[in-house]
């Protein structure tokens, strides 16, 4: 801190010395001791500095931090916005998606009914077709059954006089 240390009468001894008048030179040196001690009386102490920007940090982080609540407020107040705007665009969906389905379900309903009548019909056409051909093969295998006992008794009737008579040549 040399500006602390000036010393005026030394300067006056300096000036004369190098010729200047005394009375100059005391008129000089009070002059320059003034300056000088306004300089030193402005002066910056490291505990000021410390202080005065610890309070001006504190200062911006409280300001920093009401911008930021600002903006969080802001952003939350957006997505809420968003969130019905969505919520709601879904729900109309939902109604459309439903409404649809709905449709397509008559559709499919109507579809199937029409096919299940095609297919009944397809069917007892089918039964009247068959129902005279089960009486025909009905009628068949009695037939059948009847020559085939009347066969029977044939083959019997030629076979029993000779397997009698094979029997009593044995005994």
């Amino acid at each position: 801190m040399a500006a602390l240390n000036f010393d005026t009468l030394e300067y006056v001894k300096q000036l004369t010395d190098a010729g200047v008048e005394r009375q100059v030179a005391e008129i000089h040196a009070i002059t320059v001791g003034r300056a000088m001690g306004m300089y030193v009386n402005n002066l910056v102490t490291q505990e000021y500095l410390d202080a005065t920007l610890d309070a001006r940090f504190a200062q911006q982080s409280v300001m920093i931090e009401k911008r930021f609540a600002e903006q969080d407020a802001k952003f939350d107040k957006r997505f809420a916005e968003q969130d019905v705007k969505f919520d709601k665009r879904f729900t109309e969906q939902d109604v459309k998606f439903d409404k649809r389905f709905a449709e397509q379900d008559v559709k499919f309903d109507k579809r199937f009914a029409e096919q299940d009548a095609k297919f009944d019909k397809r069917f007892n056409a089918l039964e009247d077709r068959i129902a005279p051909m089960e009486l025909a093969v009905q009628s068949i295998q009695v037939t059948q059954r009847f020559q085939s006992g009347l066969l029977l008794i044939l083959v019997a009737g030629l076979l029993v006089p000779p397997v009698l008579s094979l029997i009593s040549s044995f005994s």
